[in-house]
């Protein structure tokens, strides 16, 4: 029986398949697929062979065919892929629950997603620099994860980018503008605000360092001036202090002059020290809630779910490479991720009857 002819193909038709690829050059169906998916499988001069092929023929990939092939791939034990590097220049004793929630959660994905991770510290001085590029170029990585900075950094002559996929879980990056994902710092602080009046507190107050606000674009403050037009409620003027530190006199006076019945925080340790300077008892007459806590701290506020965080920018960063997506992109976008609100003690609820307040000047409960 004669076998039955074979449709032409034209360029850019979905029919100009793999196998044709691997004929013209020379490889199997196998090795293109890996090509074609920047796999590091793939010697480098072979990939690019198979690419200049590919686009001559007008090779396009089936949409319905890569959802398939996903779908099959996240049913299967992945099998390593290549190597990620999360970069930070925070050294062990600068450990944060916040940061230490990203790391983790960024290990577990890409050990999902078959990636091996390694997590570099780096000191900006050119001798650790130097290091830092030989030691990206001689393990192979393939991809970076952006981490929390000690204080904003432009990064933009730290790595040879171009031959990256790069994405960043912080502001603290300066430039190169990059792919992220971060917390959604606006909606989880209008959050904490409304759930704030319904507990009954009318005179919210944020205290923040200069560098946090900058870092955030305002976001903190815009939410609380956001929220304070919404309900016509009585302003408490932020109290931002310098990059110089905190002046404990300062923010004395400003809590006698505005008298806010909560205070809100950018971090849990935050929280601790501004109630010592004051002389707050946690929980007592003034409320305190943070932007930043965890499940295992009695503070009030909004847990920002840094495995989430990190878990989004691993799909994105492991899909950028599979992708072949390497560089500074044109058009950096950044994915923002919701929070949760979690009970602690710092803020009582007071939306029942007026109670008698509490005498102040007890130390820290």
């Amino acid at each position: 029986m004669p076998k039955r002819a074979t449709p032409p193909v034209g360029p850019g038709d979905s029919r100009s398949s793999m196998r044709e690829i691997a004929q013209l050059a020379g490889v199997s169906a196998m090795t293109v697929s890996k090509a074609l998916r920047n796999l590091p499988k793939v010697s480098p001069r072979t990939r690019a062979r198979i690419c200049r092929i590919a686009a001559k023929v007008g090779y396009r990939p089936d949409p319905e065919v890569a959802k398939l092939m996903n779908h099959l791939r996240d049913r299967a034990k992945p099998s390593f892929q290549g190597l990620i590097c999360g970069i930070t220049d925070r050294p062990p004793e600068m450990a944060h629950p916040y940061v230490d929630g990203l790391i983790a959660g960024a290990e577990r994905q890409m050990r999902n997603r078959g990636y091996g991770f390694t997590l570099i510290r780096f000191e900006n001085d050119p001798g650790h620099l130097r290091q830092l590029r030989r030691t990206i170029w001689a393990r192979g990585v393939q991809g970076v994860l952006l981490l929390p900075l000690r204080e904003p950094l432009d990064l933009t002559e730290l790595l040879p980018w171009a031959d990256l996929s790069v994405v960043a879980v912080t502001l603290s990056i300066l430039a190169p503008a990059v792919h992220r994902a971060i917390p959604n710092h606006f909606a989880n602080t209008l959050q904490i605000c409304r759930k704030l009046a319904g507990l009954g507190y009318r005179r919210v107050g944020l205290v923040i360092d200069a560098n946090q606000e900058m870092r955030v674009d305002h976001a903190f403050s815009a939410a609380v001036i956001r929220h304070n037009i919404e309900g016509r409620r009585l302003t408490v003027p932020p109290f931002v202090y310098d990059y110089a530190g905190l002046k404990p006199a300062a923010l004395r006076s400003w809590f006698k002059r505005e008298r806010p019945d909560a205070i809100l925080t950018t971090d849990d340790a935050f929280t601790q020290e501004y109630a010592r300077i004051l002389n707050l008892p946690i929980p007592g007459p003034v409320g305190f809630v943070s932007t930043n806590t965890s499940p295992a701290s009695q503070i009030s506020g909004i847990d920002e779910l840094p495995g989430e965080v990190a878990a989004t920018a691993v799909d994105l960063l492991a899909g950028m490479i599979q992708h072949g997506q390497k560089g500074i992109p044109r058009n950096p976008t950044t994915t923002e991720l919701h929070g949760v609100w979690l009970d602690g003690s710092s803020c009582p609820d007071r939306s029942g009857p007026l109670r008698a307040p509490r005498k102040i000047g007890r130390g820290l409960q």
